[in-house]
């Protein structure tokens, strides 16, 4: 069982959401988050319903809404879990992520240049709303930051990024 394994992204370890494409609706910086998510009928933002996630607005041209994540330690991914809990009619289709090994201080503008080797370790895949959505990984490598994908957009309430601990020895 994965889930038994470290949380590589956990806030605490020093794990962040270093940027996202949209966060309309609700800051990335909830993805992260270290209690479980909370739901209040009763709290709004000028912006509609206080979401406890990350939310992006809809999407009317292709493509899809993304954001990237710094490991608070780099390690072997064995699984993550994508926490759709009470995001309903506005959670994604589907996710994916690909991961690469950076330094720890790499900006967005570097892990965004096409320089930055990113690899596929979770391939699209379907998501249930207002539920957990774990998923295995099979890597042999260790990586630094994920880019955590969703199609085509919504609302994901935590992102847990399980995993074997492997420090970067140059740190």
């Amino acid at each position: 069982d994965f889930t038994t394994l470290p949380d590589l992204a956990a806030r605490r370890l020093g794990g962040m959401v270093l940027i996202a494409n949209d966060e309309f609706f609700a800051p990335k910086e909830n993805l992260l988050e270290p209690g479980a998510p909370v739901f209040d009928p009763d709290r709004y933002t000028d912006r509609g319903k206080e979401m406890d996630g990350w939310e992006t607005r809809r999407r009317r041209d292709p493509g899809h809404d993304w954001c990237i994540v710094r490991l608070g330690i780099p390690g072997i991914v064995r699984g993550v879990v994508v926490d759709t809990s009470f995001f309903r009619g506005n959670y994604p289709d589907h996710c994916s992520i690909e991961a690469c090994s950076a330094r720890i201080d790499a900006s967005p503008e570097e892990l965004l240049s096409p320089s930055t080797k990113w690899e596929e370790i979770l391939e699209k895949s379907p998501l249930a709303g207002d539920s957990k959505n774990p998923f295995s990984v099979t890597s042999k490598h260790h990586y630094s930051h994920l880019r955590f994908n969703i199609f085509p957009d919504g609302g994901v309430a935590r992102l847990r990024v399980h995993g074997d601990v492997v420090p970067d020895i140059r740190r």
